[in-house]
C-alpha cells in the first residue's frame, strides 16, 4: 500500500469495475464458478497452505469463495478446487457448495 500512487490505485478500481461488470453478467446465469483453488496439491505439515495465486482475482472483486478438497493427489494430499459466489451473496454460494459436496458423496457412494 505505502508505494501504491494514487493513479494506480484509482486505475485499479476502474479496472475492479470494469470485472465486476463481466461478472454481473455470468451471475445471471450460474449461481458459482468452479476453479483450481491452488497450482499444487496441499502440501503436507503445517507450514504452508501452498500458493494462494488463484484467490487474488477473487478478492480483488470483492466476491466470497470457498474452497473445497474434492480431489486427492497421489501422495494422498488433499487437490482444493475452489467456488467462487456473486458479491454479497455467501449464502447462496454455501448452498452451493453444499450442494456439490452431496451430489459428489452420492456418486461416490454408489
Amino acid at each position: 500500500g505505502e508505494a501504491t500512487l494514487a493513479k494506480d490505485y484509482l486505475a485499479a478500481l476502474d479496472w475492479r469495475a470494469v470485472l465486476n461488470a463481466g461478472l454481473d453478467q455470468i451471475w445471471r446465469r450460474y449461481d458459482a464458478i468452479l476453479t483450481p483453488a491452488t497450482p499444487t496439491p496441499a502440501p503436507e505439515g503445517f507450514a504452508s497452505t501452498g500458493p494462494a495465486i488463484f484467490n487474488g482475482l477473487w478478492t480483488f472483486c470483492g466476491t466470497p469463495a470457498v474452497t473445497l478438497p474434492l480431489l486427492e493427489a497421489g501422495n494422498g494430499m488433499p487437490i482444493g478446487v475452489q467456488l467462487v459466489g456473486r458479491r454479497g451473496d455467501d449464502a447462496r454460494l454455501l448452498r452451493t457448495a453444499r450442494w456439490l459436496t452431496t451430489r459428489l458423496a452420492a456418486q461416490a457412494e454408489g
